[in-house]
């Protein structure tokens, strides 16, 4: 009798047993599930080679009043290598950026920490989530002015216009590369803020805010097709459709024979209107280009962590540019 009550004793104990690690499993879930919002390692910008380019006729500035104008921009040095990105959402009805809060059990609370520029942009600490450069534009003729369409060049070994991709990295064990992104590429959105000026930099109006979402059309799990993201507010899209640019997936592939420094392009194509604002000589633009990890986006997990690296082209056309007039960015 004894054996037998030892027996069903330690069945008893295994059942329990069994039922504190499917708890543990669910628990652990639960947390992975919840924490991607919140990820211990973050991205630097230093891993984000992202430049603004202009067309001829269009001239790019970071002071208003400076003597030299240029073609082109190094995003990274207008906000500091060192930034982080950590996940955000952005607010349409608020017009700023949000950062969820957690329990002490690891699950999302509905209560959101608004973030300001002042405090949480272009900071390396705690505080710092987003990145956000400011330059201007100005044209000596009036023209309109759009977000250029991404364009292989030298027969896809480089990539000009705009998109978003990420890095290829060699391998030398493997001897081929790997994608640099971990699927940043697909959680990353690019904010402009429009304000037209007077030539002193005053404002004048009322700014607009686009969003471009880069690689729309593909997930971190393989699967196809473009998902809208939900915003914090009702649920529905992100932005409205007015305001939101989107782009098919830009990607690589290896050539054959595979070779350290080469890989073919195939980059994605506008799916939406892209045209931005327009200028003319008596006035500037000033353009506030904003960096992010979308978290409402289906795509921003863990996995992404702190090697992401990600290669990024804005460039801006004019009504009557050409696209010979793109700069390639490798």
């Amino acid at each position: 009798m004894q054996t037998k009550e030892r027996r069903s004793n330690g069945r008893a104990l295994r059942v329990v047993s069994y039922l504190y690690v499917i708890l543990i499993l669910l628990i652990l879930s639960v947390v992975a599930t919840y924490t991607w919002f919140a990820m211990s390692r973050a991205p630097k910008v230093s891993d984000l080679g992202l430049y603004v380019n202009a067309p001829t006729g269009l001239e790019l500035s970071q002071d208003p009043q400076a003597e030299e104008w240029v073609l082109q921009l190094d995003f990274p040095a207008l906000v500091g290598e060192t930034a982080p990105l950590r996940p955000v959402t952005w607010s349409q009805q608020n017009g700023q950026f949000f950062a969820a809060t957690y329990g002490h059990d690891g699950r999302r609370t509905n209560v959101w920490e608004p973030l300001t520029d002042e405090r949480h942009a272009n900071q390396n600490n705690a505080d710092g989530y987003y990145v956000v450069g400011t330059f201007y534009a100005r044209s000596q003729q009036v023209t309109t002015v759009h977000l250029s369409p991404a364009v292989e060049v030298d027969d896809g070994l480089q990539g000009a216009g705009t998109y978003v991709i990420g890095t290829p990295v060699w391998d030398d064990e493997r001897v081929l590369h790997s994608d640099g992104g971990n699927g940043a590429q697909q959680a990353i959105r690019i904010g402009l803020r429009v304000q037209k000026t007077d030539l002193q930099g005053n404002a004048a109006g009322d700014s607009t805010f686009y969003i471009y979402e880069p690689n729309a059309d593909t997930h971190v799990d393989g699967t196809t097709g473009y998902i809208a993201t939900p915003n914090m507010d009702d649920g529905a899209g992100l932005v409205d459709e007015a305001h939101l640019i989107t782009q098919t997936t830009s990607q690589w592939e290896e050539v054959s024979p595979v070779e350290r420094n080469v890989v073919m392009r195939t980059l994605g194509e506008f799916t939406s209107e892209t045209e931005l604002f327009s200028i003319g000589p008596e006035e500037l633009v000033q353009i506030r280009l904003y960096v992010w990890l979308e978290g409402q986006d289906v795509d921003c997990s863990n996995a992404i962590g702190q090697a992401a690296q990600v290669v990024a082209s804005i460039q801006f056309g004019t009504a009557d540019d050409t696209q010979s007039g793109l700069v390639p960015i490798g």
